[in-house]
């Protein structure tokens, strides 16, 4: 009974060790980046960085948008002891 459970033990500490040095592989795609990448071009890139210009005018247009509602809600409230508002 006692060697059994020995046997048990130990094929559980090899089965332990088996899926933990399977979990602490390198995957190939992680380690050197997406293949296509460094395949990209120049159409690619120009498309790519009018795109990022794209969405910077996004955030812009964005944050001005913000700041115009919260200049309206200020109008609304009155502007009266709303000075330490963590938003002003």
């Amino acid at each position: 009974m006692k060697l059994r459970s020995l046997f048990v033990f130990g094929a559980g500490v090899l089965a332990g060790l088996a899926i933990a040095r399977k979990m602490t592989e390198d995957d190939p795609q992680i380690l050197h980046g997406p293949s296509d990448a460094k395949s990209a071009g120049p159409a690619r890139r120009a498309v790519s960085s009018g795109s990022q210009k794209l969405a910077d005018k996004a955030g812009v247009a964005s944050l001005e948008a913000i700041r115009k509602a919260r200049g309206k809600i200020k109008e609304r409230l009155g502007d009266e002891g709303y000075e330490d508002a963590a938003w002003s």
